[in-house]
């Protein structure tokens, strides 16, 4: 035995706060998944400058930008049952690298038609050029849909359900870290070289992130060991959804936040060209600091990761969510915006973290796929959001469609936590 005192044996020392904000990086995996998303998601940040900007370059409309963005969204809504399903069958980072493969492709294939120019150049060529650009969004879209639920879902594999919140913020950093430079990298390019080359980088970060992704070496401690047959997890898929409220409630919320809050996005080309006079320099700015203030809101998630009443913070973020688009829509000059566009993403991201998690904790660890599915499907709700928003633009202005969708997302928050108390309760 020890012949030391209580008092002098020595104390075990207390991880630091920034040792316990990083925790899930411990996890080598997890390390070469954060990696392999900053590279995808730079391609995203581009996705969200470059196709706004070109399709108000190609039409003049804005109510074709919320046409744009709602056609990538769409396939949140299509594939996000299959999407769960299929991550529930089968290997998660199989899933990943395909996804990544085709927006890899579909990336190129935009940049070769752009710098051929003479679809662009023929009779009738612009509203070919518009066509086409739709249909390869959608697909990204459709491989966007499937990359997101197996990418979740796999940070729960490696980390399991102790670090889950953590790993799905630090996930989330990673995708808005990989967002700020894409976004400016994207306005710079455009003013420079246009966007056929936008294009062109844009795929060469997609084989970047899939590059990446051949390092990943374990399916996860968290990994479902029996996976059932496709049409039996389809069925209970169902099931489970009839019986599990507060996955219902998951969904309910994930929609209306996409539908009222998530499509001022949509604005922001609009509020660049025809409001703030900005251009496309401005644009890529907007929307580095729109990944900027998502990126904050990884830190306040984490360091509210504790908290019980979950489902009573969402509730009150989704509430500012939508009284930072009202600020957003009196803003008088480019750097009020610049503000409130932060404020907005900060609380944008927290609501889209928690979700992630809330849903993959009210479910089995079989039904996790399932769940991601669930809130893909609840995102795929956006494009009635970007359509709305873009038209009541186009008949108004960028402003009262702003007010709008901001005041409506506060009440509606009010309204869900009076009539879901088990949301409400979380």
């Amino acid at each position: 035995m020890s012949s030391l005192s209580p008092a002098e044996l020595p104390r075990r020392r207390r991880p630091s706060y920034l040792t316990r904000r990083l925790a899930a990086l411990r996890y080598p995996d997890f390390r070469t998944l954060w990696l392999s998303t900053v590279a995808n998601q730079l391609g995203w940040g581009m996705q969200q400058v470059l196709l706004g900007w070109l399709i108000l370059e190609l039409t003049g409309s804005a109510g074709m930008v919320g046409v744009i963005y709602a056609v990538r969204s769409l396939p949140n809504l299509v594939v996000g049952l299959a999407a769960g399903a299929i991550t529930d069958r089968f290997d998660r980072r199989r899933i990943m690298r395909l996804s990544c493969a085709a927006m890899l492709f579909l990336s190129l294939a935009m940049a070769g038609v752009l710098f051929d120019g003479r679809l662009a150049a023929a009779e009738g060529g612009g509203s070919l050029l518009v066509g086409l650009l739709l249909l390869s969004t959608f697909l990204m879209g459709v491989a966007q849909a499937f990359y997101m639920t197996a990418r979740q879902v796999y940070v729960y594999d490696i980390v399991g359900q102790r670090r889950a919140i953590n790993g799905i913020a630090l996930v989330s950093l990673a995708q808005w870290t990989g967002g700020i430079i894409g976004s400016l990298l994207t306005g710079g390019l455009i003013a420079w070289q246009g966007p056929a080359a936008a294009f062109l980088v844009m795929g060469l970060t997609y084989l970047a992130g899939l590059a990446v992704m051949y390092w990943l070496r374990q399916a996860g401690a968290s990994a479902p060991r029996v996976r059932e047959p496709l049409m039996e997890n389809l069925l209970n898929y169902f099931r489970t959804l009839k019986n599990n409220r507060v996955m219902l409630s998951l969904i309910i919320s994930t929609a209306s936040a996409e539908i009222l809050g998530f499509s001022h996005q949509v604005m922001l080309p609009i509020l660049a060209k025809e409001v703030l006079g900005v251009g496309a320099l401005g644009l890529g700015l907007l929307t580095a600091f729109r990944f900027l203030g998502s990126a904050l809101g990884v830190f306040a998630v984490v360091g509210l990761e504790r908290l019980r009443r979950r489902g009573l913070l969402l509730l009150t973020i989704i509430a500012l969510f939508g009284l930072g688009q009202i600020m957003l829509s009196q803003s008088p000059t480019f750097w009020v915006a610049v503000v409130f566009v932060v404020f907005i993403n900060l609380m944008a991201s927290a609501t889209d973290i928690l979700h992630h998690a809330l849903m993959q904790f009210s479910v089995s660890n079989q039904e996790r796929g399932r769940a991601m599915g669930s809130w893909i499907i609840g995102i795929g709700a956006a494009p009635l959001g970007q359509m709305e928003a873009g038209y009541l633009s186009e008949a108004t202005n960028a402003r009262v469609a702003l007010l709008v969708n901001g005041a409506a997302l506060i009440v509606l928050a009010v309204v869900m936590g009076a009539v879901l108390p088990r949301l409400r309760r979380l």
